[in-house]
């Protein structure tokens, strides 16, 4: 996997995502997460991500286009 990995502003690893989401979602009634990839992320990179999430506690998971972030 290129690229490096961000929750909100926060650098991580894949192999530390788990566990810090785990921590996040300790304090937080709602369990959601949102997912944005670049142009040039592989699908199978955000299938990863998803996977480690709904592991780590995630209830929803949700995808962010470029479309959405334009407005349109």
């Amino acid at each position: 996997m290129a690229g490096g990995f961000r929750i909100n502003q926060e650098s991580t690893t894949l192999s530390a995502l788990g566990l810090r989401l785990e921590e996040i979602f300790k304090t937080r009634n709602e369990r959601v997460m949102f997912v944005r990839g670049g142009p040039d992320v592989n699908f199978s990179d955000v299938a990863a991500v998803i996977d480690i999430a709904k592991a780590a506690g995630t209830d929803k998971v949700g995808l962010i286009t470029k479309a959405m972030e334009e407005g349109s």
